[in-house]
């Protein structure tokens, strides 16, 4: 969108993509070095969340090829597949979750440090997705795609010929204010991060999807979009892991 391509095919999506990363990465040290992880752990962290960029990358670009052929295209994968952020979350998180537990009982021998702090680390995880999502969407906008719908009151995108709503740009805000909302819980109360992530996402996205004017697929449910059925998944996991960490907390109350 502006401009779409600056140098050696690189485009301001590539650029914000790697800014957004490299932002979870700086915001997720932070919060180790505020939480008192050991530089073993930390590292296990660091690797473990690449691998699950690397690899929720690949996931929702094969989400999306999925989603593609649930709506009458031929299933494909390649430059033109595009990719779903949802599709790539769900890998991610399979991948990420592989990585740091395998890892973990390799390094950690002996040790129960990985699984007694994982919550912590998850923590952590979930304020630096939030914040790198955010300039991820900012890419978005830039390259013109997940936009919304048709309307006077939006911006003009010169790959449509008209003006749509900006709804990368909704949700870019919305990101960088959960992710400061989620720096906020995490740095004074534990294992809360992934259950509000969830929770605050599924439902924003839900409701956003009704402005989304590209393709949005469709699934099994013929009401629900691709991106709505996965939200409210999202929003099942973190109110069903919200609802173990009161439980627990009960029974220490209890146990005291």
């Amino acid at each position: 969108m502006y401009p779409y391509e600056l140098f050696f095919g690189i485009t301001l999506y590539e650029v914000m993509i790697v800014l957004g990363f490299l932002a979870a990465i700086l915001l997720f040290r932070r919060y180790s070095v505020r939480v008192g992880m050991s530089a073993k752990l930390y590292n296990l962290a660091l690797v473990s969340m690449t691998a699950a960029a690397v690899g929720g990358y690949l996931s929702g670009d094969l989400f999306q090829g999925v989603y593609n052929w649930l709506g009458g295209e031929a299933f494909a994968l390649n430059s033109g597949t595009g990719s779903t952020f949802l599709g790539g979350l769900l890998g991610g998180l399979a991948i990420l979750a592989a990585v740091y537990f395998l890892g973990g009982r390799l390094i950690f021998r002996g040790s129960r440090e990985p699984i007694d702090r994982f919550p912590e680390v998850m923590d952590g995880y979930a304020a630096g997705l939030a914040l790198g999502h955010g300039f991820g969407r900012i890419g978005c906008l830039m390259a013109g795609c997940c936009h919304g719908i048709a309307s006077e009151h939006g911006i003009y995108f010169p790959e449509l010929g008209h003006k749509a709503l900006p709804t990368q740009l909704y949700e870019a805000l919305f990101l960088f204010a959960l992710a400061a909302f989620l720096w906020r819980i995490v740095t004074h109360t534990r294992g809360l991060g992934p259950a509000v992530y969830f929770t605050a996402y599924g439902i924003w996205r839900f409701f956003l999807e009704f402005l989304r004017g590209d393709d949005r697929g469709k699934t099994v449910i013929d009401f629900l979009t691709p991106s709505q059925l996965v939200s409210v998944l999202l929003v099942i996991a973190g109110i069903a892991l919200l609802i173990v960490k009161l439980s627990r907390e009960g029974k220490h109350e209890d146990a005291r």
